[in-house]
């Protein structure tokens, strides 16, 4: 399964640094589904503009300056190409059956009430059979986001093969700011 994630790409950076395809940001936390004394959560879009949505859906107008990470001097954000095995247990958020036998309404999935998500997200890890989730998008229900485990400091649960440098003019930036109505200024 390909899977894409927007990361800000470094060219210097080594595997698992800062600016490296491979790299997640930690303390983590401030996500969906984050437990960090847990494990280490990697999210990713099933489609491009998923992974562009998500990531710049709260802009009210997208710029080129979303593409800068000011703090990784020298890196610019980019949509990383992924793939995971097929036959990874993924549990689908979307399925009804899913949601009544963990007693969660659907709002409990897609709310931005972190608590609750990483409540919940917590409880799935727990169970043991699982390598992540997948549920529908907060910015447009019909893009499909995962969120992948691995214990804390593991490496990414993803092989990444590829990178696309994202502009204004990226398709998958023109097709995420046409679905979420934002305008692209240059």
């Amino acid at each position: 399964m390909i899977l894409y994630r927007v990361f800000p790409y470094l060219e210097t950076a080594k595997p698992g640094e800062a600016g490296s395809p491979t790299y997640v940001h930690r303390p983590q936390g401030g996500g969906r589904l984050d437990n960090p004394s847990v494990y280490d959560a990697w999210y990713f879009g099933l489609t491009p503009e998923a992974a562009v949505g998500e990531s710049f859906g709260d802009l009210a107008m997208w710029r080129d300056g979303m593409f800068r990470l000011p703090v990784l001097k020298g890196s610019r954000k980019v949509l990383g190409v992924y793939e995971v095995d097929d036959t990874i247990p993924v549990l689908d958020m979307d399925d009804a059956k899913v949601l009544l036998d963990r007693h969660l309404r659907p709002t409990q999935v897609v709310a931005r009430n972190y608590s609750v998500t990483q409540g919940w997200g917590l409880q799935i890890h727990h169970e043991g059979r699982w390598a992540g989730v997948r549920w529908w998008s907060y910015q447009r229900p019909h893009w499909t986001v995962y969120c992948l485990w691995v214990p804390v400091g593991d490496r990414c649960p993803a092989r990444f093969v590829d990178y696309e440098e994202l502009h204004l003019g990226h398709r998958s930036v023109v097709d995420a700011a046409h679905s979420l109505e934002r305008p692209i200024v240059r």
